[in-house]
């Protein structure tokens, strides 16, 4: 007794979504928009995080001491790679890495190139010091057939040229060594070399480039620096700032800063376009609700008087604004995604942010929370109308409709 019979809950619920085209057409654009927008938003902030933890980890410092003045160019060089030069006016390096709780100090040279055939822009040439240098030195250590020698270059993952392969900059012949993994940040961008290569390419640049390229002897742009364990890297930071004026150092918690701050205008438009989305559609979607639900009357009560509880009206009316719901999210996720991974190149250059793919494990999360909400937006929309179709009687609604 009171057992449902098997109505088919799925073949109906199938059925009535084909019944309804254009109305349940409507309904998914809503719930496709909400979903975009919402997927949008998470999917930039991941994906601008995880580049910069990427970033962070293959430069392998804790902080970064660059010229004060050149603090914004140092900060574009790690996010981006837009290609810059600079130059310590005394380079401190020593007294660096004489401070007290630095374990070791790399320093850097940064230098502009001009236009070459790998790409279609200048890229960044970095010279380091393999005697110092933690950053190249991690990677070929885990790639221990490579060795960055004599006019040799390790290249970012955007650098067009196979490994074994030679790269002209300034009218001094490189060869590629070796390709580093993508980071989504500015070292995608870079070119490695060392300190003795550089300086041969400046002294060469005279007679075989267009242009001269200056080197300074015994300046540097950049000191990259780790810290002694359980030594806080914003106190050694504040010390290195002290003895070394005209320093500013660049902390991982300040590149996210400006990452999240390059990112506030269009997180604000996009969570704000999902709110009032959200906020518009709920009422609307009620009343598609109320609607389907006043046509379906007759429909509900034939179920009812069969010997369908309410319980399964319920869950069979649910369902259906779920199903709606699922694939709406699912077609505004992928549609958000592709655009995303079409255009971001474009995205990344002109938002001036760090972006690299989230994990597919990340996609996930935050597809299935887009999912969760969009349904949860369904419910809201259905259950008033749901409730209150199945608290009529059926009997009456059958000899209303027969009459």
């Amino acid at each position: 007794m009171g057992k449902t019979p098997d109505f088919g809950f799925f073949r109906l619920i199938r059925r009535n979504l084909a019944f309804r085209p254009y109305r349940n057409v409507a309904s998914v654009f809503i719930f496709a928009l909400i979903a975009a927008t919402l997927f949008s938003s998470q999917f930039l902030m991941s994906g601008a995080v995880q580049s910069l933890d990427a970033g962070i980890s293959r430069m392998g410092a804790d902080i970064l001491i660059v010229p004060e003045k050149n603090a914004r160019a140092g900060e574009t060089i790690i996010l981006t790679g837009h290609p810059t030069s600079f130059y310590f006016e005394d380079t401190g390096f020593e007294k660096i890495s004489r401070i007290r709780g630095v374990a070791q100090a790399s320093p850097q040279i940064y230098i502009a190139t001009l236009f070459a055939s790998c790409c279609a822009a200048p890229v960044q040439m970095i010279a380091i010091d393999p005697e110092n240098d933690f950053t190249v030195s991690a990677w070929l250590v885990e790639n221990p057939g490579v060795k960055l020698g004599k006019d040799d270059i390790i290249i970012g993952s955007n650098i067009i040229q196979d490994v074994g392969k030679d790269l002209m900059f300034y009218g001094h012949i490189f060869h590629v060594a070796g390709v580093l993994d993508r980071t989504g940040m500015g070292v995608d961008n870079s070119v490695f070399t060392r300190f003795e290569d550089a300086y041969t390419m400046a002294e060469e640049s005279e007679i075989y480039a267009v242009k001269k390229l200056t080197i300074p002897k015994g300046m540097v742009s950049a000191v990259l620096v780790r810290v002694e364990p359980g030594t806080s890297p914003a106190a050694v930071a504040a010390e290195i700032e002290k003895q070394v004026p005209g320093t500013k150092a660049i902390m991982p918690d300040g590149l996210l800063h400006t990452v999240s701050g390059q990112l506030r205008a269009v997180m604000l438009l996009l969570n704000g376009s999902t709110f009032a989305v959200t906020v518009v559609s709920i009422p609307l979607l009620g009343v598609v609700s109320a609607m389907v639900a006043h046509e379906r009357r007759r429909e509900i009560s034939l179920l009812r008087a069969l010997g369908a509880t309410r319980g399964f009206i319920v869950r069979l009316l649910l369902a259906e604004s779920f199903a709606l719901a699922g694939i709406g999210s699912l077609i505004g996720i992928a549609a958000a995604a592709g655009i995303i991974l079409t255009y971001q190149d474009y995205i990344r250059f002109s938002l001036q942010i760090p972006f690299i793919i989230p994990s597919a494990a990340t996609i996930f999360i935050e597809g299935g929370g887009t999912i969760l909400l969009a349904m949860g937006i369904a419910m809201i929309a259905s259950l008033h109308p749901v409730l209150t179709i199945t608290r009529t009687e059926p009997y009456e609604t059958i000899r209303k409709g027969a009459a």
